[in-house]
């Protein structure tokens, strides 16, 4: 409704702005021709036995406009002043005029000698400055019949204009609810899912890690069906945690400790948790990271931020074993009041559409979909979830084709 108002009044006043600029050159226009064409009263110039008045050309700028016929002298209402070089007014002319007096006429005139612009309005009248040789004649035409109806079709205008606003208010009012009432149930529902599946999955995925811890006891660790058993179990669990995670923050519910830490030193610490993992998969992750900086905000989830971003990269790092660059480079730096921290890796070639659907719940790359990665999609998805929590802002773009970037935005306070 904000953005429709705001529609509606760049309408009215763009319309009505056009209108009154093409009032103005109208006015100017008729002062053009009575000061091309009439230096004396009309009785004086034309009213002569066998003169006919002069051929006025057309005149005029844009489509619509009425051509200046010579009656335009005779339907004018108008009067004019001289004024010598010192201000003094010399002759004042009101035959063309009943409104206005002698006195009025002076008055008027006196204000536009003061007025630096050769032309524009003194209340209601357009004047026009006349430079000769020895005074500045002066016309003065009547706009208030003009500007009185300008006035009318900008209030006409305004009300309607309003009118409309507030009968599609009600109408949005009355069956917006009907219109978002699915699109809101199905968000609801969506959450309502994710709570129930990772409450209902904790249960039975404890119980079968904790038969499997016994079985281990009784027939050895070294059986591989156990072996099997507690690594599906290990990655139920993550994928339980994440989803009451998402529940958590989809309700509000997520607790944040917002305080001032040295990210600096989290990052770092992060990153050197991850140096093993990245070495055992053959990568290695090199780190730029600008000293002494503080974030507020819960250190734990700026922790969980960046470690889902480093197993991101290591997962989905394309293998570059030929040649002798870093696999995955992490950057924390300040740029103006925020905080910015990025993590590159190469990668196979992404799409933008891809790129648009790093941060949906449960999206994986094609090239991904395979169970030795590990993961549901949902990681990049509650970075971004604990990112909007911090006020922050979290991107993915590709520098070029065999590249990848997740940019993490942060403010400082």
């Amino acid at each position: 409704m904000g953005s429709l108002l705001l529609l509606l009044g760049i309408i009215v006043i763009s319309s009505n702005f056009w209108n009154y600029l093409e009032l103005v050159a109208n006015a100017d226009r008729v002062l053009g021709v009575l000061a091309e064409n009439m230096p004396e009263p009309l009785e004086k110039k034309w009213l002569k036995d066998g003169e006919v008045p002069p051929y006025i050309p057309p005149q005029g700028r844009g489509w619509g406009n009425r051509h200046m016929s010579p009656e335009i002298l005779y339907e004018s209402r108008f009067f004019t002043v001289d004024i010598s070089e010192d201000g003094e007014l010399l002759t004042i002319n009101t035959e063309n005029i009943a409104m206005v007096d002698q006195e009025e006429a002076a008055q008027y005139a006196q204000i536009a000698s003061r007025k630096k612009s050769d032309k524009g309005f003194v209340g209601e009248f357009r004047y026009l400055k006349v430079y000769r040789e020895n005074d500045i004649h002066v016309k003065f035409l009547d706009c208030g019949r003009n500007l009185s109806s300008f006035r009318g079709t900008l209030f006409t205008n305004c009300m309607i204009s309003f009118a409309g606003f507030l009968l599609i208010s009600v109408f949005i009012v009355l069956f917006s609810k009907k219109i978002v009432l699915p699109v809101s149930e199905s968000y609801e529902k969506q959450k309502q899912f994710i709570s129930v599946a990772g409450h209902e999955l904790k249960t039975p995925v404890t119980i079968i890690d904790a038969d499997a811890e016994l079985l281990a006891m009784e027939i050895g660790e070294n059986n591989e069906w156990l072996q099997d058993i507690s690594i599906q179990t290990k990655r139920m669990t993550a994928l339980t945690n994440d989803l009451l995670s998402l529940s958590r923050m989809d309700e509000g519910r997520q607790q944040f400790t917002m305080i001032d830490f040295p990210i600096s030193d989290v990052v770092g610490e992060t990153v050197q948790s991850f140096q093993t993992l990245a070495k055992s998969k053959g990568k290695h992750i090199h780190t730029e990271i600008t000293p002494m900086l503080t974030c507020h905000g819960d250190e734990g989830s700026i922790r969980q931020i960046v470690g889902i971003l480093l197993d991101n990269a290591i997962k989905y790092t394309k293998d570059n074993r030929e040649k002798c660059c870093e696999d995955i480079v992490l950057k924390l730096e300040k740029k103006n009041h925020n905080l910015v921290l990025s993590v590159r890796n190469s990668a196979d070639s992404v799409s933008d559409e891809q790129l648009k659907k790093f941060f949906d719940r449960f999206y994986r790359t094609e090239q991904s979909r395979n169970s030795e990665k590990g993961g549901y999609g949902l990681g990049l998805s509650i970075a971004k979830s604990i990112t909007e929590a911090h006020k922050g802002k979290i991107t993915a773009w590709a520098p070029d084709t065999e590249t990848v970037q997740i940019t993490v935005v942060l403010p400082k306070k």
